[in-house]
């Protein structure tokens, strides 16, 4: 049973608890777990996001190391000790400490095994990308938009990179988080209109690129 939790700058302590007991059932008196003979796996996506308090805790992760310890919780309402069954593991991604991502502690770093992974560099990106978009555009399209298609992923390369480095997420735009999902929704949006509609104006290809672009970036900033 999967339960995704995305953190935030925002992310309280109770509302990641809701959200975990929310995928729980009660095996007995006070003991939770996921339905018998399921295992459930609680992912938690940008785990460095949520904002240290005055003493430098971050409640959210607290929370999430207080279970890892302990195998419990307290009840929100009257504070009985609510364990967590066996049946359920954490799993984690984060991106590097910067902007509104924190350092993290050893304390709850202990209880992972951290994998890393290098970024994709700019070679690798068009090669993937090109890929895709070469085996679409042959596809009963004319030739223009195979040709275009090389311009439109060198482009979009630049401008994720753009985003990327200039626009930072900070506490109050905690949804300045770009990757190659963002990429790839550029790419994948103007392969969604068929040839028979595109013809052989290859402008149209233009003009639906910077459409995208406008939809997955554009409209995410804040500031004018």
């Amino acid at each position: 049973i999967p339960n995704v939790l995305n953190f935030s700058a925002r992310t309280s302590a109770n509302q990641t608890q809701d959200i975990i007991m929310s995928k729980l059932d009660r095996r007995r008196k006070g003991v939770y777990g996921p339905p018998v003979e399921k295992f459930c796996v609680v992912f938690v996506d940008d785990l460095n996001m949520p904002q240290k308090e005055f003493y430098g805790a971050q409640p959210p992760l607290e929370l999430l190391r207080q279970w890892l310890d302990n195998k419990h919780w307290y009840d929100l309402k009257d504070t009985t000790k609510l364990h967590i069954h066996e049946d359920v593991m954490v799993v984690a991604a984060m991106g590097p400490p910067g902007g509104s991502r924190n350092h993290m502690t050893g304390r709850i770093t202990r209880h992972f095994n951290v994998v890393g992974i290098e970024t994709f560099d700019d070679a690798s990106l068009v090669k993937i990308f090109s890929t895709i978009t070469d085996w679409h555009f042959n596809k009963g399209y004319e030739s223009v938009f195979l040709r275009l298609s090389k311009v439109m992923i060198q482009a979009t390369l630049s401008l994720y990179k753009a985003a990327v480095d200039n626009f930072l997420p900070t506490p109050t735009k905690s949804h300045y988080v770009f990757n190659l999902r963002d990429f790839a929704r550029v790419i994948f949006g103007t392969m969604l209109v068929p040839k028979n509609l595109m013809g052989a104006e290859g402008d149209k290809l233009t003009r639906l690129w910077i459409h995208e672009v406008y939809r997955v970036f554009y409209d995410r900033l804040v500031d004018s």
